[in-house]
């Protein structure tokens, strides 16, 4: 049953995807690519594109004030966020799972924005064997492959979590958007 319904949202995601022309991210040793994507909504013109954001990250987001770290009116719009289990190793038979941390930039011009991935570290607790804290994991993938660029089977699920995270947000933004347009248009009560 689980494969099913990961399959049916990837199959959403995708499908989303390709309707709205969006190229995607990928995660590999080099780090996120793209370093951001541009996504075209027609007829939207970019004060609407940063009102609506900005009221996507408030009905996203659970605490939307403390969420928001940035705004230049009608051009920009920073905010961080939190994934629980994103990043999960396995080793030994036993799998860890770290929450993380982003942060996002976006963009504003006349009928696109301009998604851009800031910022993504995971926290390791400290244990015997390290001194934990914080780790960058957006720029930079070299530990989590060998040398013949292919993840080590420990990281195997890290590229595709990644990916999923930055590519959904992205996604559900452009759905918002164009909803919301369509029903501003039709909001006739």
């Amino acid at each position: 049953m689980k494969k099913r319904v990961t399959l049916s949202i990837t199959l959403v995601i995708l499908i989303s995807l390709f309707t709205l022309g969006q190229e995607e991210f990928t995660w590999n040793q080099n780090g996120i690519s793209p370093e951001y994507v541009v996504i075209d909504l027609d007829s939207i013109d970019q004060k609407n594109l940063y009102n609506n954001t900005i009221n996507w990250i408030k009905e996203t987001y659970k605490n939307p004030d403390e969420v928001i770290k940035m705004t230049i009116q009608n051009e920009k719009v920073r905010f961080e966020g939190f994934q629980d289990n994103l990043i999960c190793t396995n080793s030994l038979g036993l799998t860890n799972c770290y929450y993380a941390l982003y942060t996002i930039e976006i963009g504003f011009k006349n009928n696109k924005y301009k998604f851009t991935p800031i910022k993504l570290e995971y926290k390791v607790p400290s244990s015997q064997y390290s001194a934990g804290g914080l780790i960058s994991i957006l720029n930079d993938g070299s530990n989590y492959f060998n040398k013949k660029g292919i993840i080590r089977k420990m990281y195997s699920t890290i590229p595709s979590s990644i990916e999923s995270l930055f590519n959904e947000l992205n996604s559900n933004l452009a759905n918002y958007l164009t909803a919301e347009t369509e029903n501003n248009e039709s909001d006739d009560w």
